[in-house]
C-alpha cells in the first residue's frame, strides 16, 4: 500500500508498505518512506503513481528481469532513487555509461549482468581510467559505485559474489583544507569588500551590491550552511517570531534540521529582504539579476572577494562553514550541539574535519609543561586561553 502525506506548507512525503509474493525475496516486507520536498500536488501525485506501478510490478513478479544487465541495472536505479538523492543517481548513471562504453570499445561481451561482473575486466578498466581519463579519487569513487550495484545483485541473487571486494582501490590524499578564519580576519575581510575603482578590477559595481555580498557572507559565517543548502533556501523556510528564530534546512541525503539564527544572521536576512521589497515567497538570497543562486555561481562569487596578496586567508564557502564550526565549538564546548547544527550524522565527522585547533592553543598547551619557578606555577599556565562567546559585530552587517 502506497500513500502520500502532506507536511508543513507544500512539503510532501511518500510511504509504502507491502509484501513481496514471488521471486528470490518472496515473503519479504517492503516498507519505507521518501521525502519529496517542496513541490506541487500534481507532481507529488505523479510520483505516487510511479510508486504504485512499481509496487504492483513487485507483487506480480514483473520486476524480475531475465538476467540481462540492462533490466537489472534499471531495477537497481529505481530502488536506489527511493533512498538516494538525484545527484547520486546521476553519478551512478554516468559511471555505468563509462564502464559499458569502455567494454564496447574493447569488444567485450555486454549481455548478462555476470559479463559486467568480471574481476579482470574491472581491473583493466580501473587501470585505463587512471592512465588516461581520471584521477585517483574519481576512480575510487567509481569503483565504489560499481561495488554498490554488484552488492545489490548479490543480495537479489543475480550474482554469487561482489567482484569489486577483491579489487584494490586507488589511495588518494584529500586536498588540504585551509585554516578557518578568526573573528578578526573575518571582520577585516568584510570591510575590505568595496566598490571597484576601475573596470579592470574585480568586485562589486555599486554600493547595493557591496551590501548584498556582505550580508551573504555574514549569513554563512553565522549559520554554517553548505553551498547547496543556501542555494535551495526559500523565504518560506524562515520561522521568525517572538519566541524563536529558526531556519528549516534540507541537507545532504534529504536530512532535515532546524538551524537557529543569531542576531547577525537575522539582521543580514532582514536587510537583504528589505532591499528586495520584502517579498512573501521565493529564494531567500538572490543574485544581482534577481535569480536563485547555483552552487558554482555562489562559490565563484565568494572566492572572487578574497583579498589579494594574503595567501594565509583561504576564502571559499566551505571554509566559512569550517570557521563557523570552530567558533561554535569554542563558544559552547558542546560538540553534540555543533553536530546537530551542522547536520552531521556522526560526531566523529565534526571532530575530524570541522573543528580546528589554532596555533596559540597548541602553544598554550605545551607551555603548561614548564616547571615551577619560586614555588609558583608559571604565569603563562594561569593565563586564560578559554573560549569566550564573542558576538559577531552588528556593524559588519550591511
Amino acid at each position: 500500500m502506497a500513500c502520500l502525506t502532506r507536511e508543513k506548507g507544500r512539503y510532501y512525503r511518500l510511504h509504502w508498505k507491502f509484501t513481496v509474493s514471488v521471486g528470490p525475496q518472496a515473503g519479504k516486507l517492503m516498507e519505507g518512506s521518501q521525502y519529496l520536498g517542496r513541490c506541487t500536488r500534481a507532481a507529488a501525485k505523479a510520483r505516487l503513481r510511479e510508486l504504485e506501478d512499481w509496487e504492483e510490478a513487485v507483487k506480480a513478479g514483473r520486476h524480475l528481469p531475465n538476467g540481462d544487465w540492462e533490466g537489472v541495472y534499471e531495477l537497481w536505479l529505481r530502488e536506489k532513487a527511493l533512498s538516494c538523492t538525484p545527484q547520486t543517481v546521476l553519478r551512478a548513471k554516468r559511471v555505468m555509461t563509462l564502464y559499458v562504453r569502455w567494454r564496447n570499445a574493447k569488444k567485450l561481451p555486454c549481455l548478462q549482468i555476470s559479463d559486467l561482473a568480471c574481476r579482470q575486466d574491472i581491473v583493466r578498466w580501473r587501470d585505463y581510467r587512471l592512465d588516461h581519463e581520471a584521477g585517483r579519487k574519481t576512480v575510487a569513487n567509481d569503483l565504489a559505485t560499481l561495488s554498490s550495484l554488484f552488492q545489490w545483485c548479490v543480495f537479489e541473487k543475480f550474482l554469487t559474489e561482489n567482484p569489486v571486494d577483491r579489487i584494490t582501490r586507488p589511495r588518494f590524499v584529500n586536498k588540504k583544507e585551509g585554516l578557518p578564519l578568526t573573528r578578526q580576519q573575518a571582520g577585516q575581510w568584510l570591510w575590505s569588500i568595496k566598490m571597484r575603482k576601475t573596470l579592470k578590477d574585480r568586485g562589486p559595481r555599486s554600493l547595493d551590491e557591496v551590501r548584498r555580498k556582505r550580508q551573504l557572507i555574514v549569513f554563512l559565517l553565522n549559520t554554517g550552511l553548505r553551498n547547496g543548502e543556501l542555494c535551495a533556501l526559500s523565504i518560506e523556510d524562515l520561522r521568525v517570531d517572538d519566541d524563536e528564530q529558526l531556519l528549516y534546512v534540507m541537507g545532504k541525503g534529504q536530512k532535515q534540521r532546524w538551524v537557529p539564527l543569531n542576531r547577525a544572521a537575522l539582521a543580514a536576512v532582514r536587510l537583504h529582504l528589505r532591499n528586495r521589497g520584502n517579498p512573501a515567497r521565493g529564494p531567500l538570497f538572490v543574485t544581482p539579476t534577481g535569480e536563485r543562486y547555483n552552487v558554482r555561481q555562489l562559490a565563484s562569487e565568494i572566492t572572487q572577494l578574497a583579498p589579494k596578496g594574503d595567501e594565509k586567508l583561504d576564502v571559499n564557502p566551505h571554509n566559512l562553514r569550517h570557521s563557523f564550526a570552530t567558533w561554535l565549538a569554542r563558544s559552547t564546548s558542546n560538540i553534540s550541539l555543533v553536530q546537530k547544527i551542522l547536520g552531521h550524522e556522526d560526531v566523529n565527522t565534526t571532530l575530524r574535519y570541522y573543528v580546528h585547533t589554532s596555533d596559540y592553543e597548541l602553544a598554550g598547551a605545551t607551555g603548561n609543561l614548564r616547571g615551577r619557578r619560586d614555588g609558583r606555577e608559571v604565569a603563562a599556565a594561569q593565563e586564560n586561553h578559554g573560549f569566550k562567546v564573542i558576538p559577531f559585530p552588528q556593524r559588519h552587517v550591511g
